[in-house]
């Protein structure tokens, strides 16, 4: 309960106040109080000047211009809020075009390290190796037919079967260092 009694003793004492700053109506004379009856303005006059609504009129003004003050930061603040928002935006687009290029250039990067996998490499060599075989049998069999010379026939049957062993060493060494690295744990 003492909360109680404090807040009676805060209304007793702002009572005590605003009676203090009331004006005394047994100080008029009974035509003034007889005008304040009568005379709407008389009477606003007569309120106007009591010390107590001079001072809620000041509180009032202070409390307006405060009003004011916090407007005039914010609008100030809305143009800067404008701008950052602008700039997160810009910020934003910027993002997710660099997302967007990433993407592109993960994919070229994972297309391009599945072309470059030594497996892929090894394949390639592999078919290479098949098409110089074929290139091979093909130009013998033109030869046999008699549709290339003795010498065409050397030069390009020599030159294909060049190219098929060197692929075919490439291929067998290659697997044969990815056989080694799969032995490794690698």
């Amino acid at each position: 309960m003492p909360t109680t009694q404090h807040s009676q003793g805060d209304a007793a004492a702002a009572g005590k106040d605003s009676a203090e700053n009331m004006p005394n109506l047994s100080t008029l004379s009974l035509d003034e109080l007889k005008q304040l009856d009568r005379d709407p303005e008389f009477f606003d006059d007569f309120i106007e000047e009591m010390s107590v609504v001079q001072h809620l009129n000041e509180e009032l003004d202070s409390m307006m211009n405060q009003v004011e003050s916090i407007s005039r930061e914010n609008e100030s603040k809305g143009s800067h809020l404008v701008e950052l928002k602008r700039r997160l935006s810009d910020d934003y687009t910027a993002l997710k075009t660099l997302g967007e290029k990433c993407d592109q250039l993960n994919k070229k990067y994972l297309k391009k390290s599945e072309e470059y996998a030594p497996q892929h490499i090894r394949e390639l060599l592999q078919i290479a190796a098949s098409n110089a075989d074929a290139d091979c049998d093909r130009h013998v069999e033109h030869f046999l037919n008699g549709k290339i010379d003795v010498q065409t026939f050397l030069n390009t049957y020599t030159s294909c079967k060049k190219i098929s062993a060197e692929r075919k060493a490439k291929e067998e060494r290659l697997g044969s260092q990815l056989s080694a690295l799969e032995r490794a744990g690698i």
